[in-house]
């Protein structure tokens, strides 16, 4: 019996999901159905594929056989089709562009609106996530381009900065800090800190500066959205170490304090991944040259 194509996508999807019921949102199906093909394509296999249990699904030895061949056929699939429709005047002027979570927030509007200034007869297809999930799916040619905040790195991909930033420290008015201009990077140590979860960019960074033992202890907190560490911070809960562009209108409002950092290199890149190819559509490329006067 020959592969189903359509199953394989339900199945590499399921992998990286690592949930039956997380898979059949992202695919739009109903949880059920994506079990039935799930156990169609073992059924054509031969064997079992995934090793259900209560808190997390895992791939049998057949099941990790299968996967990398399962992503390269679906993205073959999706190059040929991309290709037809590039040649039919489609793809080319679509952008599909995944953002990283803090940039959608607060640099994202402002692109935009300077893209479609420079390019209003192209359209854009966006999605939001953290730097990990985005970085695979431009691997993976769900979305050609992705920006990210650093550090950001993939075997498959090229990553270009195309913008700088800082860390700072933030605090609530009221905080034992908040009469002060500087924090050195070791007293975070002392303090109830709140940072993002793992996969995110901000919480790769955060552990790089203090390490993953720091991060491991009872007195961090991590949050899915920076704009709920910024709201933790203002009622007392810690203190962040948080991109300076996500804090300007709370500074502004006099509902945080923002403190430099010492002792270590403070600085924020932000960076636009794409596969290795030699060749952009024209919308992305649009969006390239826009990122080149950035920087």
């Amino acid at each position: 019996m020959s592969f189903d194509l359509h199953r394989l996508r339900i199945f590499a999807t399921v992998a990286r999901a690592g949930s039956f019921t997380r898979a059949a949102e992202q695919l739009h199906m109903a949880q059920p159905t994506v079990s039935q093909q799930i156990s169609a394509l073992e059924d054509a296999v031969g064997a079992s594929l995934i090793e259900r249990s209560p808190r997390r699904l895992r791939l049998t030895p057949a099941g990790e056989a299968l996967l990398p061949y399962a992503n390269r056929l679906a993205l073959l699939a999706d190059e040929a089709l991309q290709a037809a429709r590039a040649a039919a005047g489609v793809a080319a002027h679509t952008l599909r562009l995944g953002v990283g979570q803090t940039l959608a927030t607060y640099l994202l509007p402002e692109i935009l609106r300077r893209y479609r200034e420079r390019a209003p007869h192209y359209h854009t297809r966006i999605v939001t996530g953290n730097s990990a999930a985005l970085l695979e799916q431009v691997a993976e040619g769900t979305i050609e381009l992705a920006l990210v905040g650093s550090p950001a790195t993939h075997p498959d991909l090229i990553i270009t900065p195309f913008m700088q930033d800082r860390l700072v420290v933030i605090v609530a008015p009221d905080d034992i800090w908040a009469s002060r201009d500087t924090v050195d990077i070791n007293e975070l140590r002392e303090r109830p800190l709140l940072t993002r979860e793992p996969g995110s960019a901000l919480h790769a960074t955060v552990e790089r500066l203090l390490g993953a033992a720091t991060l491991a202890g009872d007195h961090v907190i991590m949050l899915g959205e920076t704009e709920a560490i910024k709201r933790s911070v203002e009622v007392g809960l810690g203190v962040a170490l948080i991109q300076a562009i996500a804090v300007q209108r709370e500074v502004a409002l006099g509902r945080l304090r923002v403190l430099a950092l010492r002792g270590t290199d403070d600085r924020r890149t932000y960076a636009w991944a794409r596969r290795q190819r030699p060749w952009l559509s024209p919308a992305a490329a649009a969006l390239v040259e826009l990122l080149s006067i950035h920087r």
